[in-house]
């Protein structure tokens, strides 16, 4: 009986220590006098008090992850939450600040001109479905396709903005997208000897590609781009596009090439805005040739390890429909190519990231028309030749700064206008 007493007291001392720990106090004074008593041993009793105490414990640990455990619950109850759609949205854009310095000679110098510069993007590209992407932007600049630049003048002077690309995407297949609209350049060049970088086309587009392993692909661009609407007649200028290329990488060494069909419409016999007027003009002042071209560009390079991370070279080529008669100069009139070097990262995103570029190129009279070339180029004509020199690093995550030279002058000996132009630019993106 005695013993069966004690059981019964301890058992409700034990459950008295669990759900009242705040008398843990009490209950060390009850076991003392049970001790006292000799109801409990010495060793009964330490050995009840060290099992409430792990039971203390425990308890404790539990009080204070159900604690946690509740105030996550109220961040969450607390927090603003965003409508599904934002989570599908990416903005992206950048800023540059440009020093631009230029100097024409002709028989008698001409003044430098210096201008200050600034081109900012800004754009929003949405994930409608798994399929299906959006997207559209916005640049400073003017209506010239081929630049997005401000310059600095007209007493501090509130320029608007303008649309930059506007698109719907879709891509049924992983290895086949749709895009149509006003959108980035599908074509591929290893260079702006034909396109300026600045060149958003309308008209639509397809980009298929076939993997035969990971270091190998091939790639076909098919393209339809409007080049005018007329009101008056059905003729309206357009450019069919077809490229075809391949892609690999046997190691670190590297190649990219790529051949492209380019099919003018209703170009000949008539005039185009932000033309350099440097093609062949019938008497009317309108473009003499359509322009049927076929174009050839390559990159080959090699990727190292340590301080010159890639070194490669690039070149165009192109040949139009154009006059391809000899000149007194033993010339044709319908060719154009670019050669060229880079050395150092292929993307500058980072903290001392470099690169180094050079090229020449010669751009016939008529290789090309003359209303899409680099408009930094001797301000996008043809006709002409000369040196580009390019340096580039990384001054932070996503800060660059560049030095841009520029040394043309026409093919034609008639002329000895020679162009000397400087860009400093600082660009920043997010």
């Amino acid at each position: 009986m005695k013993k069966l007493l004690m059981i019964v007291f301890c058992l409700a001392m034990f459950l008295l220590a669990v759900q009242v720990p705040a008398f843990a106090g009490e209950v060390d004074v009850l076991i003392n006098k049970l001790v006292d008593k000799g109801i409990l041993t010495q060793g009964e009793a330490g050995a009840l008090l060290q099992e409430m105490q792990k039971e203390d414990v425990r308890q404790q640990a539990e009080v204070k992850q159900v604690a946690a455990e509740a105030a996550k619950e109220q961040v969450k109850s607390s927090s603003v939450k965003l409508p599904p759609w934002v989570e599908k949205v990416k903005f992206k854009g950048d800023l540059r600040l440009r020093y631009q310095g230029e100097k024409t000679d002709e028989k008698a110098d001409s003044p430098q001109r210096d201008r200050y510069r600034l081109r900012w993007r800004a754009g929003i590209v949405a994930d409608v479905t798994e399929n299906w992407e959006a997207g559209f932007g916005f640049a400073s600049g003017s209506d010239d396709p081929r630049s997005t630049n401000q310059t600095f003048e007209n007493a501090f002077q509130t320029p608007d903005a303008r649309l930059d690309y506007a698109y719907a995407k879709y891509t049924p297949f992983k290895s086949l997208s749709l895009i149509g609209g006003k959108f980035k350049n599908p074509i591929w060049t290893p260079k702006d000897l034909l396109w300026d970088g600045d060149i958003m086309p309308d008209g639509v587009a397809a980009t298929f590609f076939h993997k035969f392993s990971d270091a190998m692909k091939v790639f076909v661009t098919p393209a339809f781009f409007i080049l005018e609407e007329f009101s008056n007649t059905t003729k309206d200028p357009n450019l069919l596009a077809v490229q075809a290329g391949l892609e690999a990488k046997l190691g670190m060494p590297y190649i990219k090439i790529a051949g492209t069909w380019y099919n003018f419409t209703n170009v000949e016999g008539n005039v185009f805005p932000h033309s350099s007027k440097s093609n062949s003009l019938d008497s009317n002042g309108k473009l003499f040739y359509d322009y049927d071209s076929f174009a050839a560009g390559a990159e080959i390079g090699v990727n190292l390890k340590g301080p010159v991370p890639t070194v490669a070279v690039f070149g165009e080529y192109v040949i139009s429909d154009g006059d391809d008669d000899l000149d007194k100069d033993g010339n044709k009139d319908n060719t154009g190519y670019l050669v060229g070097l880079k050395v150092g990262h292929n993307k500058i995103d980072k903290l001392l990231d470099w690169q180094f570029k050079y090229n020449y190129r010669e751009l016939e009279k008529d290789a090309w028309v003359d209303f899409l070339p680099d408009s930094d180029f001797y301000s996008g004509a043809t006709d002409t030749k000369g040196h580009e020199v390019e340096v580039t690093i990384g001054l932070a995550k996503h800060v660059s700064f560049g030095i841009d030279y520029y040394h043309s002058q026409p093919i034609r000996k008639h002329s000895e206008r020679e162009q000397d132009l400087i860009q400093a630019d600082l660009v920043l993106k997010w």
